[in-house]
């Protein structure tokens, strides 16, 4: 089968697309025919070996971390999923393998695609929207009432988290260029600032929560310009201690620590509560994430799709960023 994969960690350059062994599904297992794939940022982070600490791979490894597609063959004891259904998959992060022909996949992290949804949205839904659901309700556990702060709201997980914040009731302020604006303000968000001629510090008051994709200083400056008791999470800074424990890897925590030390003593004297968040895979949740998106209550933005031969190209595109909504790979 043709696949889009990497036999050492490195630049842009280490990745190929060729042929690799089609998968054959174990116990528990089944493989789908990918109809869509989408690029995320965690990508081109594990090529360039960032996460390595986290979660390494044989090689070679085949890229990807989310895909959709149809049900082709089932491993023994796989109940609930037919050969045939139409499915989506945040994949297993110690697998991966999305950027794929055919697709290996437990079935406690795929969800049926519902009639009206499009393969591409619902790839492109999977990571990102879990990412962002994850966040507002189980971390920040955002209510109605509640001022917001969205960074880099036309990015894959912002425009996603815009709306979903909305649905639970809240005040929404996102970061982003002002050639986004209208487009963001129709998806729900109450008001968007500039970051290229204006700072959220002072345009806002403080926020009672604030998701941040970006982190380093921009990380910083939103913890300080939060309410003391309010909550700050991270999906684009470094790991904080929990992650290690939630992941069964005790011995990163001194590590950790040491690498989340500077957001977490600012927000510790600021009466902030932070922490990093690491997603994880959710078969349910992607389902009901699936549901809104056939009510036409989530809306997801494709800005451009990709054949899979030119998925490094995507790759490259989504490292340089300044990309609205998502990416996504074609078979």
């Amino acid at each position: 089968m043709q696949a889009c994969y990497i036999e050492r960690y490195g630049d842009a350059d280490v990745v190929k697309v060729g042929v690799l062994p089609a998968p054959t599904p174990g116990p528990g297992e089944l493989v789908f025919r990918m109809e869509a794939a989408s690029i995320n940022p965690v990508d081109f982070k594990i090529r360039g070996g960032m996460l390595r600490a986290l979660q390494s791979y044989r090689m070679p490894a085949i890229l990807g971390n989310d895909a959709a597609g149809v049900v082709t063959a089932l491993g023994a004891g796989t109940a609930g999923f037919s050969v045939g259904d139409r499915v989506a998959a945040r994949l297993d992060k110690a697998r991966m393998g999305g950027f794929a022909e055919r697709v290996l996949a437990r079935p406690e992290h795929l969800a049926r695609i519902p009639e009206g949804v499009g393969f591409a949205e619902a790839a492109a839904v999977a990571l990102a929207g879990l990412t962002a659901w994850q966040c507002l309700t189980e971390v920040l556990k955002v209510g109605p009432g509640e001022r917001v702060l969205i960074h880099a709201g036309a990015g894959g997980v912002g425009h996603l988290a815009i709306q979903l914040a909305k649905e639970l009731g809240a005040q929404v302020t996102t970061t982003a260029s002002a050639a986004s604006h209208d487009w963001l303000r129709g998806l729900g968000a109450d008001d968007c600032v500039d970051y290229r001629q204006a700072d959220f510090t002072r345009e806002c008051a403080p926020f009672d929560a604030v998701l941040d994709t970006l982190g380093g200083e921009t990380l910083l400056r939103s913890i300080a310009h939060t309410r003391r008791g309010g909550r700050v999470v991270s999906v684009g800074d470094l790991p904080t201690p929990e992650v290690a424990r939630e992941l069964g890897k005790p011995w990163l925590v001194p590590v950790f620590w040491l690498l989340s030390r500077k957001p977490r003593a600012l927000a510790r004297a600021h009466g902030v509560a932070y922490r990093y968040w690491f997603m994880r895979e959710d078969g349910a949740q992607l389902a009901q994430l699936l549901e809104r998106i056939g009510r036409g209550d989530l809306k997801v933005k494709i800005e451009q799709e990709f054949p899979l031969a030119r998925a490094p190209e995507a790759l490259r595109l989504s490292e340089v960023g300044r990309v609205h909504g998502k990416l996504v790979i074609r078979p």
